[in-house]
């Protein structure tokens, strides 16, 4: 037979449990991460996601498990700050080593000329078929059901001609993609 307790008893449990751990808790954090105020966050963290556990019954204050589990979310929160932590420093540090194209080239000026002739070059390392949907759709200003109509394709091969396309083009032209693909939207 299990004991229920009453809200009233879980949230004095609780609030025992948060005024005897919490600086415990936030001490075994900095096992992980040196910075107090992020400990702190870690650890409150933790316990506000435990304090929004109980008004259901899956989480039981009282067991003698309640601590490891405890112990075991502010470690995995403090590994998924680090992990966190890195991905953003490993982000910074490549944007850092990638040269804008103005700094690379600080005087280069591309006449629409130049852009649409870079396009084309690019273009014609496609299939045929992904050359023509891409054309029709953006030179044209086709829909993908008139361009599959036409050339006798699936709506779902149109759309993944055109994919495979844009893949290539930002892959190819990723410091201008963003200028032509704004050149496309006005018509000539």
């Amino acid at each position: 037979m299990k004991i229920s307790f009453s809200k009233q008893a879980k949230e004095l449990t609780f609030k025992q449990l948060y005024e005897e751990y919490y600086a415990p808790f936030c001490l075994y954090a900095k096992r992980f991460v040196d910075d107090k105020d992020i400990r702190q966050d870690i650890v409150s963290d933790v316990f506000t996601s435990l304090w929004d556990k109980l008004d259901t019954d899956s989480f039981d204050l009282q067991s003698d498990t309640a601590l490891g589990y405890i112990k075991m979310c502010v470690k995995n929160s403090c590994l998924n700050f680090l992990k966190h932590q890195e991905y953003e420093w490993s982000y910074a540090e490549n944007i850092q080593k990638k040269a804008p194209i103005y700094e690379s080239e600080p005087d280069s000026v591309y006449t629409l000329d130049e852009l649409y002739r870079m396009l084309y070059e690019t273009l014609t390392k496609l299939p045929e078929n992904y050359r023509n949907v891409f054309m029709k759709s953006f030179f044209e200003g086709k829909t993908h059901v008139e361009i599959a109509e036409e050339m006798n394709l699936s709506v779902k091969s149109i759309n993944r001609y055109k994919q495979k396309t844009m893949e290539l083009l930002r892959e190819e032209l990723k410091d201008y993609l963003p200028l032509l693909l704004l050149l496309f939207s006005y018509p000539e």
